[in-house]
């Protein structure tokens, strides 16, 4: 990146074109603390598998003992970061505001691949049975309410039910005439701005993550995002920490002398999964039932 240094540089400042963030404020959150001591890099969420109850026919009989099952999920954190060197020139000459010009599209580049990290876990995850989205949308409502019965069938709770779609497929939703724009006061600034409205059960969200033409609904238990502030390095000569989208990330300052210039990183620990309810099917294939998948290509 290059700071503009012309004489007639405006006092006008163009918004930095950045995504809404809001796929990590929709799933399970694994609190980042966990992942230190014998944990390391990585943590298994348990997930309960649903038993049955048995009848005692007659009185006295003998009764059988089941055994209760639990699926492991792994996750691992990945360490993300965005580094800039700031010259003495720059520093002196040409910078008019660090955080505006400087630290904002370090934070918002790290945060976005934070939450890329969840968004690919929704990509390639395959589409569902009776999942295809005709291109021009015709079905979406149709389709929806099959998500909706699916969800509903595998014991899903009703509460906390996302539908979060691409730029696409949120012209599909928004073209629905039985779809209006609901109130979302209360939810944290990024997941208000992002919500288009409650439909079919679901708390509706857009995001530019997705692939174009690809919607998921789920419980929020679907998938788990996690999320750790590094520490600060006992070496570093200044450091402060920043968040965005509901991601926390360090901001660490150290003079290079042989570059005479700042150097200023920003980075964070992320890490998704999405939550299987066995370890795989007859296929191979890891078994999800949390999460519906739509798209309009088939895969």
């Amino acid at each position: 990146m290059a700071v503009l240094t012309a004489k007639g540089i405006s006092q006008l400042a163009i918004e930095l074109l950045t995504r809404t963030l809001v796929l990590p404020m929709t799933v399970a959150r694994v609190p980042g603390p966990e992942f230190s001591g014998h944990n390391g890099d990585t943590i298994t969420v348990r997930v309960p598998q649903p038993t049955t109850a048995r009848t005692q026919t007659n009185p006295g009989d003998t009764i059988t003992y089941d055994d209760l099952t639990e699926v492991p999920v792994d996750v691992t954190l990945e360490h993300l970061y965005h580094a800039k060197l700031v010259s003495d020139q720059e520093l002196t000459y040409t910078l008019e505001n660090f955080a505006r010009q400087i630290t904002l599209p370090q934070v918002e580049a790290v945060a976005t691949r934070a939450e890329n990290l969840l968004a690919a876990t929704m990509n390639a995850l395959a589409m569902s049975a009776e999942g295809e989205l005709d291109p021009t949308g015709a079905n979406i409502n149709d389709v929806v309410l099959i998500a909706r019965q699916t969800l509903g069938r595998a014991l899903v709770p009703l509460d906390n039910r996302f539908l979060a779609v691409s730029p696409e497929v949120a012209t599909f939703v928004l073209n629905q005439d039985e779809f209006t724009r609901v109130d979302a006061s209360g939810s944290p600034t990024a997941l208000r701005e992002a919500i288009i409205g409650r439909w079919r059960g679901f708390t509706v969200v857009e995001s530019a993550g997705l692939a174009a033409g690809r919607a998921v609904a789920y419980h929020k238990s679907g998938f788990v995002f996690t999320n750790r502030v590094p520490v600060v390095p006992r070496g570093v000569n200044d450091s402060a920490t920043a968040e965005s989208g509901g991601i926390g990330m360090r901001q660490i300052f150290h003079y290079v002398p042989d570059k005479l210039s700042d150097a200023t990183v920003i980075s964070t620990f992320a890490g998704a999964a999405v939550v299987q309810e066995n370890d795989t099917s007859e296929s191979g294939d890891p078994v999800y039932v949390r999460a519906f998948v739509m798209d309009t290509a088939s895969s």
